[in-house]
Order: C-alpha cells, then structure tokens, then sequence
C-alpha cells in the first residue's frame, strides 16, 4: 500500500510510575515543559544529539493528564509526545478520548488520520479528515491528509484535487510538488514526477523524500538534468 505520510508532529516516551504533584495552572505548567523542552523552537527529537529527556517529558505531560484529564491542549501534546515516542497504542487511547471532546483540535484530528492510516483504517481516517475539512475548512493540512488518504486507496485523479486545495490554502511548495511528483510516479508518468520532484528540492533543498526519489529515477534514466 502506497501511503502519504504528512506529518506535522512532536515525539516523546512514556512512563509507567507517576509521581502526583499538583500544578498551580494547566496553562502555565504546560508552558513551563514547552519551554523546558524547547518544543516551541525546534522538532521534538527522542534519539541522537539533539534528543531531549523523552521519558521526563512524558512523565511530566502524564501528570498533567492526571491533573487536568479534559483539557485538550495538555491532551493534544501528550498525545503527539506518545505517538513520537513510539508508543502508538497510548496515543490512540488519548486520541479517542480527545476525539470524543466537543470541538477537538486540528492537531489532534492530523494525529488520528496518521494513527488511522498506519493501521490500515482508511475509512476511520477518511471520516475524521472530512471532520477536519468540515471544521478547519481554511486550513491546508486537512486536505493534504485527504489527499494521502485517496493517494493509497489508487484514487489519484480525486487525490490531486485535494493536493490542489491543500496548496490553495498554503500548503508548503515543497510538500505540494513533492506530493504532485508521488502522484505522477504512480500513474505512471516517471518524467514528469522527475520535474516535481526536482520543484520541490527547489523550494527546500533538504526534502530527503523528494531527493531520494529523484536520484531513483535519475539512475533509471527518467529525469534529464
């Protein structure tokens, strides 16, 4: 099955002992761990030099949970945290919950589609994306996540058209020709995804999906420099 991932995520680890300690504000805990953390300035990373203390962050996001179990901000992040960590099935539990919230946020619909789509439930995440759609109409990540969704269910004609919406509302060039390019390969039309995929090193020359494509068709012979 081909899959679009789009993801626009953080990651974290999870902790099984939770040490109560109450907070004076849910607000202003949650932005004391952003800001310990550094969420805000770069991608949250749990391996390599640049890793954070995974398991401290989610240990401290848990006790928030504990604290504040329905506050969708906190939910939403812990949610992202558990999900980056690996620990897939904690996040969909706190996914669920966040779902079955009035007025969830786009955040945390993008988070379901994704977990939808890597378990193979394309119907669960074509449901919450047109939730998202519906509720974020605006916005461009919904429709980059319908379009992945018809992407892997062979739907190209209908993906591209959502592909077009995404970039109506500001999808990154990058991703938006990145995306045309995997669209182009599957039809096939291996020339024309060189050139999309050329586009989107050309808007971000660090897109390693988009290069490593090419080079693939470059060493076939479907891409002229």
């Amino acid at each position: 099955m081909k899959i679009i991932y789009i993801v626009i995520l953080l990651s974290i680890s999870g902790c099984a002992h939770i040490d109560y300690a109450p907070s004076v504000n849910p607000h202003t805990a949650l932005s004391d761990i952003v800001t310990k953390y550094a969420l805000n300035s770069s991608a949250l990373t749990c391996e390599g030099v640049s890793a954070v203390n995974c398991l401290a962050l989610v240990h401290e996001l848990n006790q928030l949970m504990l604290e504040h179990p329905n506050n969708k901000v906190i939910l939403s992040v812990s949610a992202y945290a558990l999900y980056k960590s690996g620990r897939a099935n904690q996040a969909q539990s706190v996914i669920n919950k966040l779902l079955n919230l009035p007025n969830p946020p786009l955040n945390a619909l993008s988070l379901g589609i994704n977990l939808a789509i890597e378990q193979g439930n394309l119907a669960k995440a074509k449901q919450i994306a047109q939730y998202a759609i519906d509720e974020f109409g605006t916005e461009a990540s919904p429709y980059l996540q319908m379009a992945s969704i018809y992407y892997a269910q062979g739907h190209y004609v209908i993906a591209a058209n959502y592909l077009e919406l995404a970039y109506k509302f500001g999808t990154h060039k990058s991703h938006y020709y990145y995306h045309k390019g995997l669209i182009a390969e599957a039809t096939p039309d291996n020339a024309l995804a060189c050139h999309y995929y050329n586009e989107a090193i050309g808007f971000d020359a660090q897109h390693s999906q988009a290069t490593a494509r090419y080079a693939k068709l470059s060493v076939l012979g479907n891409c002229k420099s």
